[in-house]
Protein backbone atom coordinates (compact mmCIF):
# COMPACT_ATOMS: atom_id res chain seq x y z
CA UNK A 1 0.00 0.00 0.00
CA UNK A 2 1.50 3.26 -0.72
CA UNK A 3 2.31 5.34 2.25
CA UNK A 4 0.43 8.92 2.77
CA UNK A 5 3.65 10.81 2.27
CA UNK A 6 4.34 9.36 -1.45
CA UNK A 7 0.30 9.84 -2.10
CA UNK A 8 0.49 13.58 -1.45
CA UNK A 9 3.80 14.15 -3.36
CA UNK A 10 2.94 12.11 -6.62
CA UNK A 11 1.59 14.23 -9.60
CA UNK A 12 -1.73 13.08 -11.00
CA UNK A 13 -2.80 12.31 -14.73
CA UNK A 14 -4.62 15.36 -14.27
CA UNK A 15 -1.79 17.75 -13.41
CA UNK A 16 1.00 15.95 -15.88
CA UNK A 17 -1.52 17.30 -18.72
CA UNK A 18 -2.03 20.77 -17.21
CA UNK A 19 1.91 21.28 -16.81
CA UNK A 20 1.87 19.80 -20.45
CA UNK A 21 -0.41 22.04 -21.71
CA UNK A 22 1.15 25.14 -20.23
CA UNK A 23 4.77 24.45 -21.20
CA UNK A 24 3.12 24.30 -25.03
CA UNK A 25 1.44 27.37 -24.46
CA UNK A 26 5.08 28.84 -23.04
CA UNK A 27 6.87 27.26 -26.08
CA UNK A 28 4.33 28.50 -28.68
CA UNK A 29 4.92 32.18 -26.94
CA UNK A 30 8.51 32.13 -27.09
CA UNK A 31 9.11 30.57 -30.62
CA UNK A 32 8.05 33.64 -32.85
CA UNK A 33 10.12 35.98 -30.63
CA UNK A 34 13.26 33.69 -30.52
CA UNK A 35 12.53 33.39 -34.52
CA UNK A 36 12.79 37.06 -34.82
CA UNK A 37 15.82 37.24 -32.54
CA UNK A 38 17.49 34.86 -35.28
CA UNK A 39 16.32 36.52 -38.03
CA UNK A 40 17.65 40.04 -36.45
CA UNK A 41 20.79 38.58 -35.67
CA UNK A 42 21.19 36.97 -38.91
CA UNK A 43 20.28 40.59 -40.55
CA UNK A 44 22.95 42.26 -38.65
CA UNK A 45 25.61 40.04 -40.29
CA UNK A 46 24.47 39.80 -43.79
CA UNK A 47 24.44 43.97 -42.96
CA UNK A 48 28.27 43.85 -41.91
CA UNK A 49 28.91 41.53 -44.79
CA UNK A 50 27.41 44.22 -47.25
CA UNK A 51 29.16 47.34 -45.76
CA UNK A 52 32.66 45.09 -45.71
CA UNK A 53 32.22 44.75 -49.65
CA UNK A 54 30.76 48.24 -50.43
CA UNK A 55 33.67 49.64 -48.08
CA UNK A 56 36.04 47.44 -50.56
CA UNK A 57 34.37 49.07 -53.88
CA UNK A 58 34.89 52.47 -52.63
CA UNK A 59 38.78 51.86 -51.98
CA UNK A 60 39.09 50.15 -54.76
CA UNK A 61 37.64 53.18 -56.89
CA UNK A 62 39.99 55.94 -54.40
CA UNK A 63 42.57 53.71 -55.37
CA UNK A 64 42.35 54.16 -59.13
CA UNK A 65 41.01 57.58 -59.68
CA UNK A 66 37.26 56.81 -59.27
CA UNK A 67 37.27 54.23 -61.68
CA UNK A 68 35.05 51.61 -61.00
CA UNK A 69 35.89 47.78 -61.36
CA UNK A 70 34.52 46.05 -63.84
CA UNK A 71 31.19 44.50 -63.56
CA UNK A 72 31.03 41.51 -66.20
CA UNK A 73 27.88 40.61 -67.79
CA UNK A 74 28.11 36.49 -67.80
CA UNK A 75 31.72 36.84 -68.90
CA UNK A 76 34.04 36.43 -65.93
CA UNK A 77 36.26 33.84 -65.44
CA UNK A 78 37.69 34.25 -69.52
CA UNK A 79 41.05 35.60 -69.18
CA UNK A 80 40.71 38.84 -70.37
CA UNK A 81 39.92 41.22 -67.61
CA UNK A 82 39.76 41.09 -64.16
CA UNK A 83 35.71 41.16 -62.94
CA UNK A 84 34.87 42.84 -59.09
CA UNK A 85 33.96 39.42 -57.97
CA UNK A 86 34.87 36.14 -60.39
CA UNK A 87 32.59 33.33 -60.26
CA UNK A 88 29.25 32.30 -62.07
CA UNK A 89 26.83 30.33 -59.54
CA UNK A 90 25.23 28.46 -62.58
CA UNK A 91 28.71 26.81 -63.52
CA UNK A 92 29.18 23.89 -61.61
CA UNK A 93 33.15 24.18 -60.97
CA UNK A 94 32.76 27.93 -59.60
CA UNK A 95 29.31 27.21 -57.18
CA UNK A 96 31.33 26.06 -54.02
CA UNK A 97 35.09 27.52 -55.25
CA UNK A 98 35.65 29.82 -52.55
CA UNK A 99 39.10 30.45 -53.78
CA UNK A 100 38.27 32.20 -56.78
CA UNK A 101 36.15 35.35 -54.84
CA UNK A 102 39.60 35.67 -52.92
CA UNK A 103 41.99 35.35 -56.03
CA UNK A 104 43.43 38.97 -56.94
CA UNK A 105 44.22 37.64 -60.17
CA UNK A 106 40.31 37.07 -60.77
CA UNK A 107 38.32 39.50 -58.01
CA UNK A 108 39.17 43.03 -58.25
CA UNK A 109 38.51 43.29 -54.62
CA UNK A 110 40.34 40.42 -53.10
CA UNK A 111 42.76 42.66 -52.36
CA UNK A 112 40.48 44.50 -49.80
CA UNK A 113 38.06 41.21 -48.83
CA UNK A 114 40.58 38.42 -47.37
CA UNK A 115 37.24 36.23 -46.01
CA UNK A 116 35.62 34.38 -48.56
CA UNK A 117 32.90 33.69 -46.00
CA UNK A 118 31.61 37.63 -46.57
CA UNK A 119 30.34 37.32 -49.86
CA UNK A 120 27.40 35.33 -49.16
CA UNK A 121 24.35 36.25 -46.86
CA UNK A 122 24.23 33.67 -43.45
CA UNK A 123 20.38 33.55 -44.34
CA UNK A 124 21.21 31.85 -47.97
CA UNK A 125 20.88 28.34 -47.57
CA UNK A 126 21.65 27.14 -50.85
CA UNK A 127 25.30 25.65 -51.74
CA UNK A 128 26.80 28.94 -53.37
CA UNK A 129 29.61 30.62 -52.45
CA UNK A 130 28.25 34.01 -52.89
CA UNK A 131 24.96 35.75 -52.46
CA UNK A 132 25.97 39.15 -53.76
CA UNK A 133 25.52 40.99 -56.71
CA UNK A 134 25.87 44.31 -58.34
CA UNK A 135 24.05 47.02 -59.94
CA UNK A 136 24.35 46.61 -63.74
CA UNK A 137 24.71 50.04 -64.34
CA UNK A 138 28.06 50.04 -62.34
CA UNK A 139 30.59 49.98 -65.33
CA UNK A 140 29.05 47.03 -67.17
CA UNK A 141 31.75 45.14 -69.35
CA UNK A 142 31.69 42.55 -71.83
CA UNK A 143 34.51 41.13 -74.37
CA UNK A 144 32.23 41.34 -77.24
CA UNK A 145 29.47 43.59 -77.81
CA UNK A 146 27.44 45.73 -75.36
CA UNK A 147 26.40 44.52 -72.10
CA UNK A 148 23.42 43.65 -71.27
CA UNK A 149 20.44 46.12 -70.31
CA UNK A 150 22.62 49.21 -71.96
CA UNK A 151 20.62 49.43 -75.47
CA UNK A 152 17.51 50.38 -76.81
CA UNK A 153 15.10 52.48 -74.54
CA UNK A 154 18.41 51.34 -71.56
CA UNK A 155 20.88 53.74 -73.36
CA UNK A 156 18.77 56.92 -72.46
CA UNK A 157 19.41 56.24 -68.30
CA UNK A 158 23.48 57.06 -67.27
CA UNK A 159 26.03 54.25 -67.09
CA UNK A 160 28.32 55.05 -64.22
CA UNK A 161 32.40 54.01 -65.17
CA UNK A 162 33.55 56.75 -62.48
CA UNK A 163 32.41 57.42 -58.94
CA UNK A 164 32.41 60.91 -59.65
CA UNK A 165 29.65 60.21 -62.36
CA UNK A 166 27.33 59.56 -59.69
CA UNK A 167 25.54 63.01 -59.07
CA UNK A 168 22.86 60.72 -56.79
CA UNK A 169 25.04 58.88 -54.72
CA UNK A 170 22.39 58.22 -52.31
CA UNK A 171 19.78 56.65 -54.48
CA UNK A 172 21.93 54.22 -57.11
CA UNK A 173 22.41 51.08 -55.47
CA UNK A 174 25.64 49.03 -55.40
CA UNK A 175 25.76 45.89 -53.82
CA UNK A 176 22.45 43.57 -52.38
CA UNK A 177 21.74 39.91 -51.64
CA UNK A 178 20.40 38.16 -55.06
CA UNK A 179 17.97 34.65 -54.29
CA UNK A 180 19.45 31.69 -54.77
CA UNK A 181 17.48 30.85 -57.89
CA UNK A 182 18.46 33.44 -59.39
CA UNK A 183 21.82 34.20 -58.75
CA UNK A 184 24.59 33.40 -61.76
CA UNK A 185 27.21 36.28 -62.44
CA UNK A 186 27.87 39.49 -60.40
CA UNK A 187 26.03 41.40 -62.82
CA UNK A 188 21.92 42.51 -60.90
CA UNK A 189 20.62 42.98 -64.55
CA UNK A 190 17.87 45.84 -64.06
CA UNK A 191 15.28 46.56 -67.53
CA UNK A 192 15.15 50.00 -67.58
CA UNK A 193 13.20 49.71 -71.02
CA UNK A 194 10.71 47.27 -69.64
CA UNK A 195 10.56 45.71 -72.48
CA UNK A 196 11.81 42.19 -71.60
CA UNK A 197 14.98 42.10 -73.55
CA UNK A 198 18.36 42.09 -72.89
CA UNK A 199 19.13 44.71 -76.06
CA UNK A 200 16.18 46.96 -74.68
CA UNK A 201 14.24 46.49 -77.84
CA UNK A 202 10.64 45.21 -78.59
CA UNK A 203 7.29 46.55 -76.87
CA UNK A 204 7.10 48.61 -73.45
CA UNK A 205 4.56 46.46 -71.40
CA UNK A 206 5.70 47.42 -67.18
CA UNK A 207 7.01 45.74 -65.52
CA UNK A 208 9.68 43.07 -66.26
CA UNK A 209 11.73 41.35 -63.16
CA UNK A 210 15.10 40.20 -64.72
CA UNK A 211 16.75 38.89 -61.46
CA UNK A 212 15.31 38.51 -58.16
CA UNK A 213 16.54 40.38 -55.15
CA UNK A 214 16.93 38.02 -51.98
CA UNK A 215 14.17 38.12 -49.04
CA UNK A 216 16.09 36.00 -46.78
CA UNK A 217 15.41 38.73 -43.59
CA UNK A 218 11.16 38.14 -42.46
CA UNK A 219 10.57 39.17 -46.37
CA UNK A 220 13.89 41.30 -46.03
CA UNK A 221 16.90 42.03 -47.95
CA UNK A 222 20.21 44.44 -47.45
CA UNK A 223 20.87 46.76 -49.80
CA UNK A 224 23.81 49.31 -49.91
CA UNK A 225 24.49 52.83 -51.80
CA UNK A 226 26.89 54.79 -53.82
CA UNK A 227 27.45 57.30 -50.82
CA UNK A 228 27.97 54.37 -48.39
CA UNK A 229 24.58 54.06 -46.51
CA UNK A 230 22.99 50.59 -46.40
CA UNK A 231 19.24 49.96 -45.30
CA UNK A 232 17.23 46.64 -44.80
CA UNK A 233 14.66 47.02 -47.98
CA UNK A 234 11.21 45.13 -47.58
CA UNK A 235 9.75 43.64 -50.68
CA UNK A 236 6.42 42.98 -51.39
CA UNK A 237 5.19 41.89 -54.28
CA UNK A 238 4.03 38.28 -54.68
CA UNK A 239 5.98 37.83 -57.99
CA UNK A 240 9.39 39.45 -56.14
CA UNK A 241 8.62 36.49 -52.73
CA UNK A 242 7.71 33.75 -55.04
CA UNK A 243 8.99 30.12 -52.56
CA UNK A 244 12.35 29.41 -54.00
CA UNK A 245 12.81 27.59 -56.74
CA UNK A 246 10.23 29.24 -58.42
CA UNK A 247 12.01 32.10 -59.75
CA UNK A 248 11.49 32.88 -63.57
CA UNK A 249 14.20 35.82 -64.52
CA UNK A 250 13.09 37.68 -67.34
CA UNK A 251 9.51 37.39 -66.91
CA UNK A 252 6.90 39.70 -67.36
CA UNK A 253 5.27 40.78 -63.43
CA UNK A 254 2.52 43.42 -63.47
CA UNK A 255 2.11 47.29 -64.56
CA UNK A 256 1.96 48.04 -60.76
CA UNK A 257 4.94 46.26 -59.40
CA UNK A 258 6.05 48.47 -56.97
CA UNK A 259 9.50 46.70 -56.09
CA UNK A 260 10.60 46.54 -59.69
CA UNK A 261 9.95 50.35 -59.37
CA UNK A 262 11.67 50.80 -56.53
CA UNK A 263 14.75 48.93 -58.13
CA UNK A 264 14.25 51.40 -61.57
CA UNK A 265 14.50 54.52 -59.24
CA UNK A 266 17.51 52.79 -57.37
CA UNK A 267 19.48 51.43 -60.51
CA UNK A 268 20.55 54.98 -62.66
CA UNK A 269 18.58 57.67 -63.89
CA UNK A 270 18.58 59.71 -67.24
CA UNK A 271 20.59 62.14 -67.69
Amino acid sequence: MMSIDKAKTAFTLIELLVTTAIIGILASLLLPTLSRSKAAAQGGRCQSNIRQILLAWQMYSDDCNGQLPCNADGQDGVGVFTNWVAGTMSRGTDATNTQLLIDPGRSALAQYIAAPAIYKCPGDRSRFVRSVSMNCRLNPTRVKGAPAFTEGGNALYEIFRKTQQIARPTEVFVILDERSDSINDGFFGVDMSNTGTRDGSGTTRPYWIVDYPASYHNGSGQVSFADGHIEMHRWIEPTTLVGLGRAIPGSQTSPTDRDMKWLQEHCTYMP
